[in-house]
């Protein structure tokens, strides 16, 4: 079915495989930059004495868990940002991981970025340089967090997902989704964006996939939206399926984290965008550069956020959800 697709700023409160051997990529000139913000800087009384050292531009090292598109895309993006890259791919098997590390950590890569969790775990565990992840959900559950790595988020903010989802959907009122243990701070963020704009929100932790579809079942009579977040520990393929298709059935519209559920039923999509991943990348990865990676948070939110409209299906389920109202109001 035709969706419509727009990209728009976030509006923010706040090891089997291998690696390929490193390239140099050099990034193309590019236009100049549109002005920012113009600020006032004071100016002191006594001139601070000159700075006899010079920070080097940083090189860096990409490595990822595969040739996904989702991190594929980052990669590209990132690329353009550095003259030094070295881009490595694990799932390459004609050399293990081991020899792409032996690789970055004898050369003059200043910091690693890991794409995906597999990407993740081994630079921790072989890389001697800071690592920045991202495309990484479940960080807390592999320690991914410590005194020389810091993380992007995988998910555009939820402040910002749910003013798309009511933008499209204004009637909507009440929402729930089901989320694995271990996002507390997640949760509250949902909280906060629901209270804003003025929706219940429903919120079910759940240890397993079948757990989740338990929960779900219980709530699709008493939501009319269904929030999608990307934790396969307990929405296995199997259970976004069924809760897809009960959602349908119920006129319940679902909110999915990437437009490929689109096709198996999702309303609305709301995504990340690769050059705005990339984006905060550099900025941490400039930061540990200049050594300020303690001052760095731990995990970096997103600015821009995609939406993917299935307009046909909104349209039915805003249908369907107009006449349960009315049977409703009949009884």
């Amino acid at each position: 079915m035709p969706w419509r697709s727009l990209i728009a700023t976030a509006f923010l409160a706040v090891v089997s495989g291998c690696a390929t051997s490193p390239t140099e990529t050099a990034s193309e000139p590019e236009a100049d930059p549109e002005p920012g913000i113009p600020f006032i800087r004071s100016i002191p009384d006594t001139p601070p004495p000159a700075s006899d050292v010079t920070i080097d531009p940083p090189a860096i090292a990409i490595v990822m868990a595969s040739r996904s598109p989702a991190y594929e895309d980052v990669a590209i993006a990132l690329a353009d940002h550095f003259d030094t890259v070295s881009i490595y791919d694990l799932s390459d098997r004609s050399q293990p991981p081991v020899s792409a590390f032996r690789l970055i950590n004898d050369g003059s890569s200043d910091v690693v970025v890991a794409i995906g969790l597999r990407a993740a775990n081994s630079s921790l565990a072989l890389s001697d340089a800071p690592v920045v992840f991202s495309q990484v959900f479940n960080y807390q559950d592999h320690a991914l967090l410590g005194e020389r790595s810091r993380g992007i988020a995988a998910i555009a903010p939820m402040a910002a997902q749910l003013a798309a989802w009511k933008e499209a959907e204004p009637t909507l009122s009440s929402v729930g989704f089901v989320i694995g243990p271990g996002h507390d701070a997640l949760i509250e963020e949902a909280e906060l964006a629901a209270e804003r704009h003025g929706v219940q929100l429903v919120v079910n932790v759940a240890n397993s996939d079948q757990e989740a579809l338990y929960f779900f079942k219980r709530m699709v009579r008493d939501i009319d939206g269904f929030w999608l977040l990307p934790d396969n520990r307990v929405l296995s393929s199997r259970m976004l399926r069924k809760a897809i298709d009960q959602a349908n059935q119920h006129g319940v519209s679902v909110l999915a984290p990437n437009q490929s559920l689109l096709s198996i039923g999702a309303t609305i999509s709301v995504s990340t965008v690769p050059t705005d991943v990339a984006d905060r990348i550099r900025e941490v990865v400039e930061r540990i550069n200049q050594g300020q990676l303690q001052a760095v948070a731990p995990i970096t939110a997103l600015t821009e956020i995609r939406v993917d409209v299935n307009e046909a299906l909104l349209q039915r389920q805003t249908v369907a959800k107009g006449s349960r109202e009315i049977r409703e109001d009949a009884l």
